[in-house]
């Protein structure tokens, strides 16, 4: 997704929980989630003090759409700022800058800000049912595999899970980053790129694609990986706003809301199809509606070996293609303590 539109709501992954919330404790104190993760102690609050206020990144108003449709904006015990991004990338430098607060990113973003020593962490996350990443092969270039992409043209968003879906599809038959000529373009002009004949093959995600493929009978959708990082995003936070009392319960509070959402939306998707895809991006009612049946419905899940692991696989990928200067260990990727927060978001 650039993080993707895809986010979208969906089933879980096989680490999945149900994404629905229950009760409201006082204080959560949360131990380790998976192997690697420190134990964390701190406990938060479920009081969000006066005055405060939460920064949240948000790419393509998914986020925002979400906590609306649900009715889950309204009320809020703290100022929510929004800021809109479009792909990882600037997300982090809005971190970097002090901007905000949390906002949320798919796989490769992580990896990367870990590897800058930003000082940033995963405090949950969500999948869906489905990969929403696409490769997407021009008309008449004779690409049916990720193996006729070498030496061709791609394009793709470096730093995204764009560049993710491609290491990893590369590696499947034996191809590294350099047997391909990448174009480094955002998600939103990849479909100009193939359109104009400037490359031949490019990462896309739903509903981006949709133009693309409508105008072009020719082109195919060659894959949409299905492993476990192709389905997940990220909330992640500044450490800072973590360690402050303040912010902290805001964060509490902001994931509780999520969870309502995500089960709200799951119940009756119909107003997020209206809102997001026909409002948004002009689709039809029922291409909207096919598209999140496709994707399946999102579901919070844990810090678990499986996903750690799934994260440290993908981050050696990237220190092996030169894309990262060191390598990293992914289970520091993730802040534990909010797992009881999640686990209660994930009940309903």
């Amino acid at each position: 997704m650039p993080v993707a539109l895809a986010l979208t709501l969906a089933g879980c992954g096989s680490s999945a929980s149900k994404a629905q919330p229950s009760g409201n404790p006082s204080s959560t104190t949360a131990g380790a989630s998976g192997a690697g993760s420190a134990v964390q102690k701190t406990a938060i609050a479920a009081t969000v003090p006066s005055g405060t206020t939460l920064r949240v990144g948000d790419q393509l108003e998914f986020l925002k759409t979400l906590l609306a449709t649900a009715g889950e904006d309204t009320a809020l015990p703290y100022k929510l700022e929004w800021s809109g991004f479009i792909g990882g990338p600037p997300m982090l430098q809005a971190f970097h800058a002090g901007a905000i607060d949390a906002g949320f990113v798919a796989d490769t973003p992580l990896i990367l800000a870990q590897a800058a020593h930003q000082d940033v962490v995963a405090v949950t996350a969500w999948a869906s049912g489905h990969g929403s990443n696409e490769l997407i092969a021009a008309p008449g270039t004779g690409i049916n595999s990720w193996a006729d992409l070498k030496g061709k043209k791609v394009a793709l968003q470096r730093g995204t899970s764009a560049e993710a879906t491609v290491l990893q599809g590369l590696q499947r038959v034996g191809l590294k980053l350099s047997d391909i000529d990448v174009v480094d373009l955002p998600f939103t002009q990849v479909s100009p790129a193939l359109q104009g004949g400037s490359v031949q093959a490019g990462i896309l995600v739903p509903p981006l694609d949709s133009a693309y493929l409508t105008s072009n009978p020719g082109a195919k959708v060659v894959d949409r990986p299905d492993n476990l990082t192709a389905r997940l995003s990220f909330l992640i936070a500044k450490k800072s706003a973590i360690e402050d009392p303040a912010k902290a319960a805001a964060l509490r509070d902001y994931i509780l809301r999520l969870g309502r959402a995500f089960a709200k939306i799951k119940a009756d998707p119909d107003p997020f199809i209206e809102k997001f895809y026909v409002g948004q991006y002009h689709l039809s009612p029922a291409a909207g509606k096919a598209l999140l049946t496709q994707l399946g419905a999102s579901s919070f899940v844990q810090f678990t070996p499986e996903l750690h692991a799934a994260q440290q696989e993908l981050a050696d990928l990237f220190l092996d293609a030169g894309e990262i200067p060191h390598k990293v260990d992914a289970t520091q990727e993730f802040d534990t303590r909010f797992a009881d927060v999640v686990r209660q978001a994930a009940k309903g």
